[in-house]
């Protein structure tokens, strides 16, 4: 019989590729190949604040169209009917855990408390596209056209399939992941609470990076930058590839020389390396002695394993707290002393943080993890579509709720160690700038807390090539 640690891991091993975005907290245009390793520069630039950064990307995208008309669809009296869809399930394994949940638990809470401007929210629940592309279509369109949805709550699709449809229907979309975020004025519909992280071209000829990550590891293991030799891998998707130059580029802004920079990695579509020991030995032979990893937990565990057994003793960098990998006596020892520089909460930083969540996926009946990244992020996202509904004026129309975040001046309030801050509608393209660090202890089997999430770092908008 499969061990519950077994399963927490393949949940863990299965995690669709396109969620090693959030690892490095980047967008922005991709190259055709690798990246060359690149020095630190003379004198380094200071990080741009979310405002400074939203007014550059509107000097780059220019203004967003105003929304005009009178959408009132999934509105009935005071209820107004929201629904989802995304990958839960691909090849018959759970990808993130409490995808389907997250964004109802946090819904039906609104509800308990009396909604929101006299509103209250019936969800018409979460159908799951099992990673395919044709799924995905017939989902959101049986949302959209039999559900009637105001909104999709959360919209979370490992394909990019219905951008066109969302924007001819008019319809308010929350969540992250997939390609069909990856738009400005052509979308002006779609929300993500990962900004662009997983967008190859977010800004045209150009790279945007925040960091947060690296800021909180240098606090966390007081090191200075220009002791460290950074090096940064990733996988061959375009994501990966943005990945890799925004790291460069915040690394040698921090001050940090980059020794080391590929994406070279298999893509998602590729089968895996049966052997890490070549890229290991790159990296061991570039000096790098803190090194970033873009990639899956497969491909993290295959790197890390091979330099450990090549007696690297550097530090890794990567952006999951994800306890499965130290509950799992086979992953554990790789991982042991291995930094978590996750840009969302976990019970590592605090079980009294989550109580709200566990409470309210108790009241759903769902046993979901309440820091599980499918949790955390769609609840994520419903906490955003409410924040922003109870700016509107007057009686709810889809423009008016796009409107509050594409307006300029909405900003969405944190949960404190659960979610972070966002600036919107710089939100459009950013990731929030916030991030906690947690190291991995194999003796002890747990995530040691060093510094909380929190907002820190500003962003970088640096030449893509």
């Amino acid at each position: 019989m499969t061990s519950a640690r077994t399963r927490r891991l393949r949940r863990v091993n299965t995690l669709v590729a396109v969620t090693a975005a959030l690892s490095l907290t980047a967008c922005g245009g991709g190259s055709s190949g690798s990246p060359e390793p690149e020095s630190r520069p003379a004198v380094t630039a200071k990080p741009l604040t979310a405002q400074q950064a939203g007014e550059e990307i509107v000097k780059i995208l220019g203004e967003l169209p105003e929304l005009t008309g009178d959408t009132v669809r999934g509105v009935n009296g005071k209820v107004v009917t929201v629904g989802g869809t995304g990958t839960n399930t691909k090849a018959g394994q759970h990808t993130l855990p409490g995808l389907d949940v997250g964004a109802r638990a946090r819904l039906e809470r609104a509800n308990r408390e009396g909604g929101v401007n006299g509103y209250t929210f019936a969800y018409a629940g979460f159908q799951d596209d099992n990673g395919q592309p044709a799924a995905s279509q017939h989902a959101t369109q049986s949302l959209v056209e039999s559900e009637k949805v105001f909104a999709l709550v959360p919209y979370v699709p490992a394909s990019g399939v219905n951008g066109d449809y969302i924007v001819k229907n008019k319809v308010p979309t929350f969540g992250w992941l997939g390609q069909d975020f990856c738009a400005w004025d052509k979308n002006p519909w779609m929300f993500s609470t990962s900004g662009q992280a997983s967008c190859a071209e977010a800004l045209p000829g150009k790279v945007v990076g925040s960091s947060s990550s690296l800021e909180q590891y240098l606090k966390a293991s007081g090191k200075d930058p220009s002791s460290i030799k950074f090096g940064v891998f990733a996988s061959s998707d375009p994501y990966g590839k943005a990945g890799v130059i925004s790291a460069k580029a915040i690394a040698a802004n921090l001050g940090i020389d980059v020794v080391y920079a590929e994406a070279d990695l298999p893509s998602a579509t590729e089968p895996p390396l049966s052997d890490y020991t070549p890229i290991a030995s790159r990296i061991m032979s570039s000096g790098a002695d803190v090194v970033s990893a873009n990639v899956t937990a497969p491909a993290l565990l295959g790197v890390l394993g091979a330099l450990k057994s090549l007696g690297w003793t550097g530090d890794m960098l990567y952006g999951q707290a994800a306890q499965a990998l130290l509950d799992n006596a086979g992953t554990a020892q790789t991982v042991d002393g291995m930094y978590g520089t996750t840009t969302q909460g976990a019970l590592a930083f605090g079980e009294d943080k989550f109580a709200q969540v566990r409470e309210d996926l108790k009241a759903i009946g769902s046993d979901a993890p309440p820091d599980g990244i499918g949790t955390v992020t769609t609840y994520w996202a419903a906490d955003l579509f409410l924040q922003a509904f109870a700016k509107i004026e007057g009686e709810p129309t889809a423009e008016k709720l796009a409107t509050v975040l594409n307006g300029g001046s909405f900003s969405y309030e944190a949960i404190p160690g659960v979610t972070c801050s966002q600036s919107w509608p710089a939100g459009r393209v950013l990731t929030p700038a916030c991030a906690g660090v947690v190291k991995y202890d194999a003796a002890a089997k747990r995530l040691t807390p060093l510094t909380p999430l929190a907002d820190v770092g500003g962003y970088f908008i640096v030449d893509g090539q």
